[in-house]
């Protein structure tokens, strides 16, 4: 079942002018928590409402809450509950929160010196406001990630030019026209949540500044899944979108191109992790089905297809790969 919470009651229409509120929701991640809070403590923006959602963790992450010294301009509540999902977590903090604006920030992330207070300058003229990030190894940080949108920045987001939930800030009334985080996808709910408030609207405003650290570790990212797992994921968030866009009547020749072409990609993804040409073929045919005269974007992948099916031209793809590695 879907989260009980309606578009129009998952969290209040009140606010706390210039307040952000940071909801956080955590699982057994104690060590790396306490290491998200010291970047949020470390900030220079105030004010700060701090929104910790633990959920069902059975380690010492709620002692550890209990025990933390807040810095001055900052409030620390912490919600405990049942292990029900970091989607109905962030529901539940974002449920209880009083800010202007509003982050979801993950347990295991860090904000950058300064993050708040770029996000809160760059979102000024908009409703979302994406920052640049970094991808955090155990072998150090990347090169920074920043997106550039067109005007209808949906269209970008389709394709899977996607952006760190660390590294976006939300503006409350944006929120309240979009729809709450859904319990129903495992994997993509970032994607699921972001493209539900483009659709409602939203307006987005991005800045190269880097503002947050994106940290990749382990198994237990949903990142890290099973690829066959995480193509029927996206295949129904896709759907999802389909539908709204049907009841919104807000299709454009270039969100169908978009959506088209993530279904290929989404195949693609999954030929290339692994090698199972039948899942390849059935994203294939969405892609088509959207839009019947989509063609993949390079052109002698388009040849082959056309010549040989697409089957044939992803093996020619896969020789390439090997050979230019």
């Amino acid at each position: 079942m879907a989260d009980s919470l309606t578009t129009k009651s998952w969290l209040p229409g009140g606010f706390e002018p210039g307040l952000v509120s940071l909801v956080i929701p955590t699982f057994n991640r104690e060590a790396l928590l306490q290491e998200t809070l010291e970047s949020v403590f470390a900030q220079d923006y105030r004010a700060i409402e701090l929104i910790v959602v633990d959920d069902g963790s059975t380690d010492g992450t709620v002692g550890m809450l209990r025990a933390l010294a807040v810095p001055d301009g900052i409030t620390l509540e912490v919600l405990e509950g049942e292990h029900g999902g970091a989607s109905a977590a962030r529901n539940r903090g974002a449920k209880a929160s009083r800010g202007e604006f509003v982050m979801f920030l993950d347990s295991d992330d860090l904000l950058e010196p300064g993050a708040l207070t770029t996000l809160v300058r760059t979102i000024a003229p908009a409703d979302i406001a994406v920052g640049a990030w970094c991808d955090l190894r155990e072998d150090g940080r990347s090169e920074p990630i920043h997106r550039v949108f067109g005007k209808d920045w949906l269209v970008g987001l389709l394709r899977h030019a996607w952006f760190a939930t660390c590294s976006t800030l939300h503006r409350r009334e944006a929120l309240l026209r979009g729809q709450p985080w859904n319990s129903d996808v495992p994997q993509d709910d970032d994607f699921c949540f972001v493209a539900m408030l483009g659709l409602a609207g939203a307006t987005l405003a991005t800045t190269p500044e880097v503002v947050s650290l994106y940290r990749k570790h382990g198994a237990d990212q949903l990142t890290c899944g099973d690829p066959l797992e995480r193509s029927r994921s996206t295949q129904g968030v896709l759907q999802r979108i389909e539908a709204e866009l049907d009841r919104r009547d807000s299709w454009t020749p270039e969100r169908r191109e978009a959506l088209a072409y993530r279904y290929f990609k989404t195949g693609r993804m999954v030929w290339y992790n692994t090698g199972d040409a039948e899942r390849f073929e059935e994203l294939v045919k969405e892609a088509l089905r959207v839009k019947p005269d989509f063609k993949p974007p390079k052109s002698w992948y388009r040849w082959i297809a056309d010549l040989a099916g697409y089957r044939n031209a992803e093996r020619v793809a896969a020789i390439g790969r090997r050979l230019f590695r």
